[in-house]
């Protein structure tokens, strides 16, 4: 753990009154005001997204939050003095990070939609480096801030990662089954 404290004071080290606010700011497009802005997005694009996003995203943060009151891991901020927490007060507890955890989801959401849409080599590397590039940010800054350990945002992503890849599977297969069935009432009808 001591390495994860060193790597919080060398991020810190850099500290200045713009990268405080960059680093907040960052650290909300991973959160709730993230998964509004990727909901709105999926009702503008009148795609039925957002009911499968939603679905998903809700099992990551049950997730997490239970994960949370169980491993009940403190904060970096409050481990050790030469932690600052930056930004807004944090209540709850530091294991798994939400905010990791989110940005994760709409990234691969994002993606996912976004696949559909463009069909290039060139244009779907575009999408998985933005979107890596955005979880990055997030994890750094959510560190930055002195709110999570390298292991509790590494976690975030990974938790959010494998419930959303079965989140995506259990809509192909919902999908799959739909089309079945319309196909046998079809098909009783003629």
């Amino acid at each position: 753990m001591d390495f994860e404290i060193r790597i919080i004071e060398f991020l810190q080290a850099g500290r200045s009154d713009f990268f405080d606010v960059v680093f907040q700011i960052i650290s909300q497009l991973g959160s709730v005001l993230g998964v509004i802005a990727l909901c709105a997005f999926f009702f503008l694009r009148r795609s039925n997204n957002w009911f499968w996003y939603l679905f998903t995203y809700g099992f990551v943060n049950l997730t997490v939050r239970i994960i949370k009151g169980t491993v009940q891991r403190i904060r970096p901020f409050n481990a050790t003095d030469t932690i600052l927490n930056i930004g807004d007060a944090v209540q709850d507890f530091s294991f798994p990070s939400g905010h990791a955890a989110c940005a994760t989801a709409i990234a691969i959401f994002l993606a996912f939609y976004l696949f559909s849409c463009f069909k290039g080599k060139w244009a779907r590397v575009g999408i998985v480096v933005s979107c890596s590039v955005y979880v990055l940010l997030v994890c750094l800054s959510r560190m930055y801030l002195g709110k999570h350990y390298l292991t509790d945002v590494i976690a975030g992503v990974l938790i959010s990662a494998v419930i959303c890849a079965i989140g995506i599977w259990f809509r192909k297969f919902c999908q799959k089954k739909a089309k079945e069935y319309l196909a046998r009432r079809e098909a009783n009808e003629n």
